[in-house]
């Protein structure tokens, strides 16, 4: 997995990016053994106030780079659960979630 926000929880978002990494890398793994590798985590959805929180977020990351900063729709729902959380996220993807000014926690 890419990122987790904090240790115990699992975006919505990074469900989709798990399913298309596996299909991209051509991989051996199952659907079913990567759902079963997904379940014991919970899931935190995107809902409205995680919407507007992203949106936030990514608006104030392109608005200090002065244009686009390159940061996925993705991360900015990542971040934002984070920041909702009051949480950080695991991730090695440090520099976008960086600029979303979310604490990070590499693995």
């Amino acid at each position: 997995m890419r990122v987790a926000v904090g240790i115990g929880w699992l975006p919505t978002p990074v469900v989709a990016e798990t399913y298309y990494g596996v299909a991209m890398a051509r991989s051996d793994t199952t659907e079913q053994e990567v759902r079963n590798r997904l379940l014991g985590y919970p899931r935190i959805e995107v809902d409205e106030e995680i919407a507007r929180a992203a949106g936030e977020l990514l608006a104030a990351a392109d608005d200090r780079k002065g244009g686009n900063a390159g940061v996925g729709l993705n991360d900015a729902y990542i971040a934002a659960m984070a920041e909702v959380l009051d949480d950080a996220v695991l991730t090695d993807n440090v520099d976008d979630f960086e600029a979303l000014g979310v604490p990070v926690e590499i693995y």
